[in-house]
């Protein structure tokens, strides 16, 4: 009878464990899964998956709202903008040819004048703030400033290459960002309700 009962305590563990399994998993792929379909609806979901999935799910889990998303947006593409316009600096320093370095100066001033608009981003971002990013993403997209037209007449080099690839992250992640807004706004100028305290 001891024998039975300790194999029903055992068989017992056993399934509240798999049970406990299955639920956190399936609440883990419940954030995912939101995150995916999300990024779905925007130009580039594969680059939107990868800057968010670590941001989002970190800071806001299963929960994620598509303001969340958007506010995710927003920090990922102010640290591709970054990374992009220190490369371009940093570069600027050291290139000899005149053509390079007007290519990488240009495309730093744009840069920096894009981070400028998405800066201020931690610690959430109010309605005021989503309406200027939103209103500035819609005018950039218009104007298509790029690095491109920059850096059309410098030297194919490593650093071009490399500029022109980073700027690239950069303005997929702009585009991602105003895509989430989108539906935060519902596509014009009013912000979507503000996440609970």
């Amino acid at each position: 009878m001891e024998a039975r009962s300790a194999m029903s305590w055992y068989c017992s563990t056993i399934l509240a464990v798999v049970v406990a399994l299955f639920l956190s998993a399936s609440l883990g792929t419940g954030a995912g899964a939101d995150l995916k379909g999300s990024c779905a609806a925007t130009p580039h979901p594969e680059a939107c998956v990868s800057a968010l999935q670590k941001d989002a799910v970190a800071r806001m889990g299963a929960a994620a709202t598509p303001r969340d998303l958007a506010e995710a947006a927003i920090r990922a593409a102010s640290d591709a903008g970054a990374a992009a316009g220190d490369y371009a600096r940093k570069e600027m320093d050291v290139v000899k040819d005149n053509g390079m370095w007007q290519c990488l100066n240009e495309c730093a001033e744009d840069i920096e004048e894009a981070l400028s608009h998405l800066d201020d981003s931690e610690g959430g971002v109010d309605d005021a703030k989503l309406k200027d990013v939103k209103l500035f993403l819609d005018t950039a997209e218009q104007d298509a400033w790029n690095c491109d037209q920059s850096c059309k007449g410098a030297a194919n080099t490593p650093v071009k290459a490399a500029l022109l690839a980073k700027n690239k992250d950069f303005e997929n992640l702009m585009a991602v960002t105003l895509a989430l807004l989108k539906r935060v706004t519902g596509g014009d100028d009013a912000p979507g309700p503000a996440p609970a305290k």
